[in-house]
Formats: C-alpha cells, sequence, structure tokens
C-alpha cells in the first residue's frame, strides 16, 4: 500500500459531524497496535480499523483500492470497539 484517497467534500461533512478529517484519520496506521477486521458489508469489501490518535481510540472503514486505501468513515470508538482494541 503506498497511501490513502477520500472523497475532500467527505471530510469535510465527517471533520463537522465528528470532529476528525481524512488527513488526520491515516494516524492510527501508525499504531502498532492497530486492529483491522476484514468483512464483506457490502458488494464492495470493506475493513473496519480500530487504532489510537493522541490518546483516544477511533474506528474507520476503509477499502483496498489498486494501490492505496480509500477512508470511507471515520468516527470515536464505542465502547465494544475500545474493549476489541484493548484485548
Amino acid at each position: 500500500m503506498s497511501g490513502f484517497e477520500y472523497d475532500s467534500a467527505k471530510s469535510t461533512f465527517n471533520r463537522d459531524k465528528h470532529g476528525i478529517d481524512f488527513d488526520d484519520a491515516q494516524q492510527p496506521w501508525q499504531d502498532e497496535d492497530l486492529v483491522e477486521v476484514f468483512a464483506k458489508i457490502t458488494d464492495e469489501p470493506l475493513s473496519p480499523i480500530i487504532g489510537k490518535i493522541s490518546g483516544k481510540h477511533w474506528s474507520a472503514v476503509i477499502t483496498q483500492r489498486e494501490t492505496d486505501f480509500r477512508i470511507i468513515s471515520v468516527t470515536r470508538s464505542g465502547k465494544a470497539e475500545v474493549a476489541l482494541y484493548e484485548s
């Protein structure tokens, strides 16, 4: 994987709604404890991930596009996601 791609309008919407844009949302991939859950939620394979940014748990949904990750959404992790990350 070489990088990330995303819709800039969706990134702005995500920042306004959840307090994080997709530039900052790339930080969990540097978290050595990153948790990636492989799931097929729709016709396109999506991967939920859980990682930390500035000491807070965040959950993202991504998909793989050729050589890049495409960020779909990012929100604060719920209790179950935090428990999975911490297990």
